[in-house]
């Protein structure tokens, strides 16, 4: 076990020395968007605002790595996103150690058909006659008497595969969750890999819990096979939940909760507070949930979108669904989730008997 742990620590260790790898590389804003959209139907019909709510699923470590607890289940979610444009899919089981859980998850997320029109404008200026150095020729931008030309229209694919493994750890006398990811990106003919780590705290104080969750520590990078290097900068999450027990006699339960994002990317066009590259974004949820069994879940996330869903739940199974509603009245139409919950021990004993 000793030696399990420090091949752990070396490789956060080779994480944190990442940094000098940037001196060479660029900055950018998106690159890890797979582990903020690709999350359980539960986690986004309550806005994502989950920082604080241990769901006790085992996506829940994705977004709060200190929240991984003994957990028995297959968690399987699919998402379909603009129209069914964009669709991703996250599979989460638990491995048992001698010492603590080990929360895995595996996330994709896939774009086909994509259209390449780089190589279809005729730029040959304003006469449309190529060599002549006209006014407009080899401008890059479609003048008068030029056009395109639909042959060279070409297609390609995006797909994108993440790796999260989530444990606790006592660091500096603090019960901390650590969350190692890698990321393999190809898009049409390049392809890039990258690895990150997320620390994530949570404690009770009374009936309420804070979340504080950092990402990107110090920062997460992606190499590409042209040698580019880009790196995201790291950004930090606060969340409150706080769970109403007035209404115990009617066997109803209320959870509130409240997240706060700051970013050093500023990747939100639409963030409530900015200031050049820094932004604030604030998101909440509410979930009622009837005998055990029956949720109902309404939320905003840092979006603005209006979400919400359903949850049921029986002895060996359970299904959520979410509707996140169109990215600020987009045209590109409306998210759905669909998350199913099975019991490991109840496959295994279907298993057995047979």
């Amino acid at each position: 076990m000793i030696l399990k742990k420090n091949i752990i620590y070396k490789f956060i260790f080779s994480i944190l020395n990442l940094t000098p790898l940037f001196s060479e590389g660029v900055w950018v804003k998106y690159g890890w968007e797979l582990y903020h959209y690709v999350v359980d139907a539960q986690t986004a019909s309550l806005g994502n605002a989950v920082t604080a709510y241990n769901t006790n699923s085992i996506h829940s470590s994705l977004v709060n790595p200190s929240f991984v607890s003994s957990n028995k289940n297959f968690s399987i979610t699919h998402q379909s996103r603009f129209s069914g444009m964009v669709n991703n899919d996250l599979f989460g089981i638990q491995l048992k150690s001698s010492s603590a859980p080990i929360n895995l998850n595996l996330l994709y997320q896939g774009i086909s058909n994509i259209p390449d029109t780089r190589d279809m404008l005729l730029d040959w200026g304003l006469d449309g006659q190529f060599g002549t150095n006209d006014i407009g020729e080899g401008n890059g931008v479609i003048d008068e008497g030029e056009r395109l030309n639909e042959e060279k229209l070409k297609f390609f694919n995006q797909h994108q595969l993440g790796f999260h493994g989530a444990f606790k750890s006592n660091i500096f006398g603090l019960k901390l969750g650590l969350g190692l990811k890698l990321l393999g990106h190809v898009l049409d003919d390049h392809h890039a890999i990258g690895m990150g780590l997320d620390i994530g705290y949570s404690k009770k104080i009374s009936k309420s819990t804070i979340g504080l969750v950092a990402r990107d520590l110090p920062a997460s990078g992606l190499i590409w096979d042209s040698g580019t290097v880009e790196g995201t900068k790291p950004s930090l999450s606060f969340g409150l939940h706080h769970p109403i027990k007035y209404f115990e006699k009617i066997y109803l339960e209320i959870n509130t909760m409240i997240n706060v994002d700051m970013s050093l990317s500023n990747t939100n066009l639409y963030s409530q507070i900015r200031y050049k590259n820094f932004s604030i974004d604030d998101a909440y949820g509410i979930e009622l949930i009837y005998k055990k069994s029956t949720m109902i879940r309404i939320g905003r996330n840092t979006n603005n979108d209006t979400t919400g869903g359903i949850g049921f739940r029986w002895k060996n199974f359970g299904i959520d669904y979410a509707f996140l509603s169109a990215l600020n009245n987009s045209v590109l139409g409306n998210h759905h989730l669909i998350s199913l919950i099975i019991s490991s021990n109840w496959i295994f004993s279907m298993l057995n008997a047979k």
